[in-house]
């Protein structure tokens, strides 16, 4: 009979891979899937109450510097859809135009909030719940619980993605089911996303945790038939990865590959090794390559449309990225103070957007993150979010600044993932997407929140996790 104890212990264990797996299933898109989302947010909420109910005292330390930030965060977003006497608002741009037209139609509003959208707004408040639920329970389990068992889900996950693109390549006209949303980007590799770019950003912050992977196996090689077979699972993660990054087609995925990979092999290679053990390590990864580009190679000529660089245009049309960005700078001009309110600025950019080029083509984003924050939330927003960039930055060089790389192997994967959403929300919204803010906070987490007790692992979390390794495999 399973004790209590160990019921608990198991359910743990299972609740990260679950909470992220159920991200990914429903969490692919920005514009789609609002049933199924608001369910999960719904369950995120849940969660998250139930982490500071029962979870200890876990908001202590950085995890709770996240928590200020979340505190501060939200003050901003209920400010924006409290409403505010007419005379407050109708000064401000845009809002004049507004109250005018609702009184054009017989409508005489007593009051007006600060957002454009409150709707939206208040949809963007609850959004915040996954990724923050995500980033208790990590905080909340610690390191002793099977938050070190992430190493193998995230790329396990990776590449589920990677191959469920390869096949939507190949398949993807006789089976359109392969796809998960309809508003989408047929005869592209996007896995459970919407759009190949984020499927790429997906898949370069998987990538650091099959460096971990190696360099765990390098270190601990006995050459026993469990390592063998461990390596040749961790290649096949690595290798599908890989490839799905290179077919995904996305210009800013093959740009941040470049320092994602680097890095990664900084991982990899740094550290302990057993004696004997580089030469054949090198051989492997000669091996490999090939296989990999030929995989790619594979994915990309299977689809006619994915040509040149890829999906990402960096034409100067009136829809292409530097169109949007140009509409955007000038809504910037005007709206920098108070903000339009978070979830606003596909309303907003139709009011700035040139009626002589208005096209068919949907502009719901920016294509730069930064500057639809600064749009939506003002100075306050604009000052609170450098305020974070800041934190994380110092934590992020104070990790690989650190002379422990063994130690602190896992940390660095997780500061390189989250350095990936940083730099593509350059040119995209990836931390729109809810699966990849859930990743994102995932990792934030594990950079920052201690171990139970010391940097090493505990005796008894490492045997466990040495089983849970083992049921993996077999």
């Amino acid at each position: 009979m399973i004790r209590l104890s160990a019921l608990r212990r198991y359910a743990a264990r299972a609740a990260l891979p679950l909470f992220l797996g159920a991200a990914l299933l429903v969490g692919g898109a920005s514009l789609e899937g609002e049933p199924a989302q608001a369910v999960f947010f719904a369950a995120s909420g849940f969660l998250l109450a139930g982490l500071f109910l029962f979870g200890g005292p876990w908001w202590k330390g950085a995890a709770g510097t996240v928590l200020v930030f979340a505190t501060c965060l939200s003050g901003l977003l209920v400010a924006q859809v409290v409403p505010l006497p007419l005379d407050l608002v109708a000064g401000l741009p845009v809002r004049d135009a507004a109250i005018a037209s609702r009184k054009a139609l017989g409508m005489v509003p007593a009051s007006m909030s600060l957002s454009l959208a409150p709707e939206a707004t208040i949809a963007g408040l609850v959004a915040f719940l996954a990724p923050l639920a995500a980033f208790g329970l990590v905080a909340a389990i610690k390191w002793s619980r099977g938050a070190g068992l992430l190493k193998w889900v995230i790329p396990a996950l990776g590449a589920a993605s990677a191959l469920l693109g390869l096949a939507q390549v190949i398949l993807g006209k006789a089976n359109p089911e392969l796809y998960f949303y309809d508003f989408t980007a047929r005869g592209f590799p996007v896995g459970v996303f919407s759009n190949p770019n984020h499927q790429a950003s997906f898949l370069l912050m998987c990538l650091p945790f099959v460096a971990v992977l190696a360099a765990d196996l390098r270190r601990d090689w006995e050459g026993s038939d469990e390592d063998v077979a461990l390596s040749l699972l961790a290649g096949v993660l690595g290798l599908l990865i890989l490839a799905g990054i290179l077919g995904a087609g996305s210009a800013a995925g093959y740009i941040l590959l470049v320092p994602v990979l680097l890095l990664s092999l900084a991982l990899s290679f740094a550290g302990r090794r057993r004696k004997g053990e580089g030469r054949a390590a090198s051989l492997a990864s000669l091996a490999i390559l090939p296989l990999i580009f030929g995989f790619a190679a594979l994915v990309v000529f299977s689809s006619p449309r994915l040509t040149g660089l890829g999906y990402t245009s960096f034409e100067d049309g009136p829809a292409s990225r530097v169109g949007i960005n140009r509409v955007s700078a000038g809504i910037i001009s005007e709206h920098w103070a108070i903000g339009t309110g978070l979830g606003s600025y596909e309303d907003v950019f139709r009011l700035y957007e040139d009626p002589e080029t208005v096209s068919n083509t949907y502009i719901a984003h920016a294509h730069n993150d930064y500057f639809e924050w600064v749009i939506e939330n003002g100075l306050a927003g604009s000052v609170l979010l450098a305020g974070f960039l800041a934190w994380w930055l110092f934590h992020f060089m104070r990790l690989w600044t650190n002379g422990k790389p063994d130690a602190l192997r896992l940390r660095r994967a997780a500061s390189v993932a989250c350095l990936v959403p940083v730099l593509h929300s350059l040119v995209d919204y990836p931390l729109r997407t809810p699966s990849i803010a859930v990743l994102a906070a995932i990792c934030l987490a594990l950079m920052i929140v201690p171990r139970a007790k010391s940097e090493a692992p505990l005796p008894e979390a490492e045997s466990a996790l040495q089983e849970d390794l083992r049921v993996v495999t077999l």
